[in-house]
């Protein structure tokens, strides 16, 4: 005979509830669907780039081992753009091989920006949640920005998402929670939350920091609160800091013929600021994803008009007005910054200021702003294609939500399932350019041996001196490197100080070098006569000679450095020390 279960005697009843089966398979649920579209659409961007080895493009450069040098933490003369970037890395690939720090470096961008998207619009259907992810993750912004290498901004840009959902939940227990010690510790939860969306921009540096100012600054200050404002403007202040404090102890330098060669570009049909508002832009023209650009990229400007339409006329309905109007001003003054460089008036402007404080030269690149007008375009694009699979769904305003529960809409007919899927696959159908290691663009090479060897050696060599880079140019495009253009590897390669032309040079103008020590130098090098007294001067001992194409027998820079000793010679590498 079985015992009713209020009668047993063989242990306390349990209560009645979901069993861990249920609890596992919704927590699980989702996870999955936060961190595996984000994955996928990873692994479809990278794709043969995830074989063992660096992937070199650009400002990306990553090392075997890079040293900590006083360069890392912006303090040898130079602008602090990798800071604190180069140590995060440096540190991870104490305990991880470089090249996979890299590769996950890179995964978490795309599964950080997917999955924000995914958690922000957390009372969508699924389907829309994840149109935007993709929207997100998968646009000319983020190509174009992977292409030229500047994963750190990105890291910011996967970030943004994450930081406007840590300022959209209130600090707030739940009314039926008592106060215990728990309940303080979820009032705490927001400051946390807001700290730990915040951590990809400040490992980013100064660029991921300024395009989640943007969000930051005008979300906080519409609010209702006083105490979460200070709290959101004290955290911007002090994850600013690895950089900020190079940049004072420092004398920057810029150089204002850097204002017209990063000013927008159009790359579409549609004019510099219809390249914008679609999210593409840029000033290097070789960065450019490919087969973008053409007739086809109507259709893409098609789904920009609908994320516009669907953020201003949707999301106001969904969203508390100072984040929905905050990040619709940070949108637009995205937008604003990013047009400056397009006109006269806009350039001169940008110059006055850059000539008063040099920090302004953020904004020369002003392209990187329209990082929030990705994000309301993203969230406009989800709620769109929620309301086109069931338009009734949005006939009034659903105040009566609990802040991150889903509710999803329901999918009444297969018509808004097609509609559904057909705008999930939009973003990655219009831009192939992007997928399979950026249509081969991002393929992975091993640094030479002989680099290698000569970095050690260089580095084992107990005089006194520093390391001068030839050619004088900040780019290469080593053989080894398929090719592709990249940003010179040795300032990180090398524990000594170096000495290199670190000032870009776009088209015909060349901009001068941001290091002090290598603006001492310029005239000199540029000139033909013999190098050696003027690099003793300046405390040179080695200088490494990496000319592209391969050289022959003897390079120009050995007849411009007589006295000095090739200590190593390969086909595409030549070190000479001062011996004297």
């Amino acid at each position: 005979m079985v015992m009713p279960a209020a009668t047993r005697r063989d242990g306390p009843s349990k209560p009645s509830g979901p069993s861990s089966r249920s609890r596992l398979s919704r927590s699980f649920g989702p996870v999955a669907l936060r961190v595996g579209p984000g994955l996928v659409l990873g692994l479809l961007a990278l794709g043969p780039g995830l074989r063992r080895g660096f992937l070199l493009s650009y400002d990306m450069v990553f090392v075997p081992r890079e040293p900590f040098t006083s360069a890392m933490f912006g303090l040898a003369g130079g602008p602090p753009r990798a800071v604190p970037s180069d140590f995060a890395v440096a540190v991870a690939a104490r305990a991880v091989p470089a090249d996979i720090v890299q590769k996950l470096v890179l995964l978490l961008i795309f599964v950080l920006a997917c999955s924000g998207v995914i958690a922000l619009l957390d009372r969508q259907p699924v389907l829309a949640r994840l149109a935007a992810g993709v929207f997100y993750s998968w646009n000319p912004y983020l190509a174009e920005r992977l292409i030229i290498g500047q994963w750190a901004l990105l890291l910011g840009y996967a970030g943004l998402p994450w930081v406007l959902r840590a300022m959209l939940r209130p600090a707030e227990a739940t009314p039926q929670t008592k106060a215990t010690p728990q309940t303080k510790a979820i009032r705490l939860g927001p400051r946390v939350r807001l700290t730990l969306a915040l951590l990809p921009a400040v490992a980013g540096g100064f660029a991921a920091m300024a395009v989640t100012a943007l969000v930051v600054v005008p979300v906080a200050l519409l609010g209702r609160s006083l105490s979460r404002a200070v709290v959101a403007l004290a955290a911007l202040a002090v994850g600013s800091l690895p950089w900020l404090i190079p940049s004072v102890l420092h004398t920057v330098y810029t150089d204002p013929a850097g204002v017209a060669a990063f000013a927008a570009r159009a790359d579409t049909p549609f004019g510099t600021v219809g390249s914008l508002l679609m999210l593409g832009g840029t000033w290097n023209a070789e960065t450019v994803p490919r087969a973008y650009g053409g007739a086809w990229s109507v259709l893409w400007l098609a789904l920009v008009v609908v994320a516009l339409l669907g953020y201003a006329v949707l999301a106001r309905r969904h969203w508390p007005v100072p984040a929905w109007a905050g990040l619709g001003l940070a949108a637009v003054a995205g937008l604003v910054i990013a047009s400056l460089g397009v006109t006269a008036s806009g350039r001169d402007l940008l110059r006055a200021a850059t000539g008063f404080w040099p920090g302004f030269a953020v904004f020369r690149d002003g392209q990187q702003f329209v990082a929030p007008l990705a994000l309301a375009e993203a969230a406009g694009f989800g709620l769109a294609v929620a309301w086109l699979m069931n338009p009734g769904s949005f006939g009034r305003k659903n105040t009566d939500r609990v802040p991150g529960q889903h509710q999803a809409v329901a999918l009444t007919d297969a018509p808004g399932l097609v509609l559904g899927l057909i705008t999930l696959l939009a973003p990655a159908l219009l831009l192939p350019g992007l997928a399979w290691g950026a249509a081969g663009r991002l393929r992975p090479v091993e640094y030479p041996a002989g680099w290698l060897a000569a970095a050690r050696l260089i580095d084992a060599s107990r005089g006194p001196g520093d390391v001068l880079l030839l050619p004088w140019v900040a780019d290469r495009t080593p053989p080894w490197n398929h090719g592709e253009v990249m940003l010179d590897a040795w300032p990180r390669l090398l524990s000594r100080p170096v000495i290199w032309n670190d000032g870009t040079q776009v088209g015909d103008v060349r901009m001068a070098p941001d290091d002090p020590r290598a603006r001492r130098l310029d005239g000199v090098i540029d000139s033909r006569g013999p190098l050696t007294a003027a690099l003793r001067a300046a405390g040179v001992r080695f200088v490494v000679d990496d000319p592209d194409p391969l050289p022959a027998a003897d390079t120009p820079a050995a007849a411009r450095l007589p006295g000095w000793t090739a200590v190593i010679r390969l086909p595409d590498l030549v070190v000479f020390e001062w011996r004297g």
